[in-house]
């Protein structure tokens, strides 16, 4: 039984490196390509709207986006009650624009509980 749980590990070690990377957001090239020429129009008809805009003090402006994947699986209780959860995350991006309305950069933000 040993034997076989190694050889197990040993085989989903691989199949845990070819696992989709959580932190790529599905725009990844696009934005890359983008930096330097696209403008608020030509991402708006890309992306859609961002979550949330924010105007600089210097000029320009940053537009958030949220792309969330949720999930819903059940709990049991001590008392073994089931109850659905609702979990999963959200990765948020920031995409920064100079005072021209050019995208001059973006980042990963960060990640959160998904919340509704």
């Amino acid at each position: 039984m040993r034997q076989l749980m190694s050889i197990l590990g040993l085989f989903m070690i691989p199949m845990g490196c070819t696992l989709p990377d959580l932190h790529h957001h599905s725009y990844v090239d696009y934005l890359n390509e983008s930096i330097g020429h696209a403008d608020h129009d030509a991402v708006a008809r890309k992306i859609g709207a961002p979550y949330r805009r924010t105007t600089l003090d210097q000029g320009g402006d940053v537009w958030t986006y949220r792309e969330c994947l949720p999930r819903t699986y059940g709990e049991a209780s001590a008392n073994g009650i089931v109850s659905t959860v609702s979990g999963g995350y959200c990765q948020y991006i920031e995409l920064v624009f100079d005072g021209y309305g050019k995208l001059i950069r973006w980042q990963d933000q960060k990640f959160a509980p998904y919340t509704n």
